[in-house]
């Protein structure tokens, strides 16, 4: 971490009532200035997966790998330097109260198809080892949100994780895939046909497609939601 966004850190910690951003007084973590600049990631995307491609309309990695998921939506381009300091803060510096600047996307978020047929929310589950250290899954609380934007339910313990696996920074897709293997369980049945996944960020899409491939094997389909993408290329 470079030592200006360190200072910010620091500042935010001890004054949290300065932007995150550009540490400017603010009410909220994020002055009015630097939420007004924040936009919806514009790229031409998959029809599966929502990642950036440049021709076509499926990426290269969907149409060479089995997704079990219908498909999905990255609202942000997680190389925003402002998206990637919210995420970070809701993932690592415990504030989960800053999801709630999706509501600022609400009319946004409400006319995504990726709510059609859904029946409930299912949060990507967490290791409970792994929830004890951080005290909250930031899923969760992405999920909560998008309960009160769209009165869908949330279901907690659809699926849960039941192995500790290592953390996925620097792992390509195929370890990302062995990694999660066996990780996640169903754990209790609704009576629902369609959910939507929610996790923070797209990278590889291994978590994602892991559980939506223990829904299906319950014969349910899943969407997915997640507040930032990783892109495939450079833009």
């Amino acid at each position: 971490m470079k030592v200006k966004d360190s200072l910010t850190f620091l500042i935010n910690f001890v004054f949290p009532n300065n932007c995150i951003v550009c540490s400017a007084k603010s009410g909220f973590y994020l002055c009015d200035k630097c939420l007004n600049s924040i936009k919806i990631y514009d790229k031409k995307r998959c029809s599966i997966c929502s990642r950036p491609i440049l021709s076509g309309d499926i990426c290269g990695v969907c149409l060479s790998t089995t997704r079990y998921y219908s498909n999905g939506y990255s609202l942000f381009n997680y190389k925003n330097d402002t998206i990637k300091k919210i995420i970070e803060f809701i993932k690592f510096f415990n504030n989960p109260k800053l999801v709630n600047f999706l509501f600022y996307f609400r009319k946004e978020i409400l006319n995504l198809a990726i709510f059609d047929g859904v029946e409930c929310i299912v949060p990507s589950p967490m290791h409970k080892d792994d929830i004890r250290a951080r005290g909250y899954n930031q899923s969760v609380s992405i999920s909560k949100v998008l309960s009160k934007i769209t009165g869908l339910p949330v279901c907690y313990d659809m699926i849960l994780k039941i192995k500790k696996t290592k953390k996925q920074v620097g792992l390509n897709y195929n370890g990302r895939k062995r990694n999660l293997s066996g990780a996640f369980q169903f754990c209790k049945s609704y009576n629902v046909k369609k959910v939507l996944i929610v996790d923070d960020v797209f990278t590889t899409g291994s978590t994602i497609n892991e559980c939506a491939k223990i829904l299906k094997s319950r014969e349910i389909e899943s969407n997915f939601f997640t507040i930032a993408i990783t892109p495939s290329y450079s833009d």
